[in-house]
């Protein structure tokens, strides 16, 4: 890990930048100018679709918002669907500095793009890294063309099981594989919430591995946008190791009995052996935790407590269940963070819980909250 760019770029090939902010403009096409990339640049959609029509691409960098006066413009959205309509595709990089979760999960399921970067957390580095990796998937699905496939099927075994790492941390991310490796599983890493995702709607993947906190993700502090991808886990059918340095009890509790987490692990007394025997039961099939309790398991305490929140109480609690914090459930309920902020500690106050992951866990047993994220909602 942190390594420099894996892979050499032939020069002459060219990139499409989609920005309409100069200084970012000049910023990328210098990054891929020095790794030997012809690049042409377009500041709006109607330049960079009339740009697909005259040449080929093999990557594209794609703003979503193409208005230096309107940051809710979306123009980059057009963008990316011409992108994915292209024949062949072209893998694109979608880029913002008004980044919600929401965003992130249109851009990579509705209109395909491959990964999604944030500009007020963006590393060249890590820049670099996305980029090698989509090429190296592009040279891969072009040497599997009919004429190439009679070749592969002369190949010995099929690799092993793939698993996904959700972990921000390098040193956490070589000990997984390490771990992994010695299972013969192969693994692929992801560093926050959106790479995930744009990784579960392009590969298979027999189980996943996902820290809860995420520090390069869409809420850079004290998130937990790992509970959002067990939701995604748990809705599509994979097994899924759990594992937190900062997890409390509650969200302990929430993982097993709401998410379906089929195991948990503390880092702090993180056991080898332990998890690689956890990582081959879920493998194997075997049964994990039992199914969520029903919606009548609730007491008969906790059922008159949720019915006695208001409508506005009920609707901050669903937003809370989405893991949006104060300020951003503020934006759409169009108040101040202060005025959600009371409204959060009311419904804690009477649920008799002193955590938002309690508060969501009561909601989802009463019925109050769907078990299902953001993302299945726009698949």
């Amino acid at each position: 890990m942190g390594a420099s760019l894996p892979v050499v770029l032939p020069v002459g090939k060219r990139v499409l930048i989609v920005e309409d902010d100069p200084a970012w403009q000049k910023l990328l096409t210098e990054v891929f100018e020095d790794l030997g990339f012809a690049v042409d640049r377009a500041a709006d959609a109607r330049a960079a679709i009339a740009m697909l029509r005259e040449r080929a691409y093999a990557l594209a960098v794609v703003d979503v918002s193409l208005d230096p006066e309107d940051h809710r413009n979306r123009g980059g959205f057009q963008v990316l669907d011409a992108l994915a309509a292209h024949e062949p595709p072209i893998p694109a990089i979608a880029l913002t500095g008004y980044a919600t979760v929401e965003m992130a999960v249109e851009a990579l399921t509705r209109h395909r793009a491959a990964d999604f970067l944030r500009k007020e957390t963006f590393q060249r580095r890590a820049f670099l890294e996305v980029v090698a990796r989509l090429l190296r998937q592009e040279r891969t699905s072009a040497s599997r063309s009919p004429t190439a496939l009679p070749a592969l099927r002369q190949r010995a075994s099929p690799p092993g099981p793939r698993v996904l790492v959700v972990e921000d941390d390098p040193g956490w991310q070589d000990l997984y594989q390490e771990i992994l490796a010695e299972l013969s599983l192969s693994c692929e890493t992801a560093p926050s919430y959106a790479e995930a995702l744009a990784w579960l709607e392009r590969e298979a993947f027999a189980m996943l591995i996902v820290d809860l906190q995420l520090a390069s993700s869409m809420n850079p502090f004290g998130n937990r946008d790992g509970l959002r991808l067990l939701q995604v886990a748990r809705r599509r059918g994979l097994p899924t190791i759990a594992v937190s340095a900062t997890a409390s009890i509650d969200e302990v509790e929430m993982a097993y009995q709401s998410l379906g987490v089929f195991a948990f692990f503390d880092k702090a007394a993180f056991n080898r052996r332990t998890f690689l025997q956890f990582v081959q039961q879920a493998l194997r099939g075997q049964p994990g935790p039992s199914a969520p309790r029903p919606t009548g398991s609730l007491s008969p305490e906790d059922q008159a407590a949720l019915a006695s929140l208001t409508p506005r109480e009920r609707e901050v609690l669903r937003w809370m269940a989405h893991g949006l914090t104060n300020r951003e459930i503020a934006e759409r309920l169009v108040v101040s963070p202060n005025t959600v902020k009371k409204q959060v500690d009311s419904i804690l106050s009477k649920l008799g819980v002193h955590t938002r992951a309690a508060a969501v866990r009561k909601a989802i047993l009463g019925g109050l909250v769907e078990e299902k994220s953001i993302s299945e909602q726009e698949t």
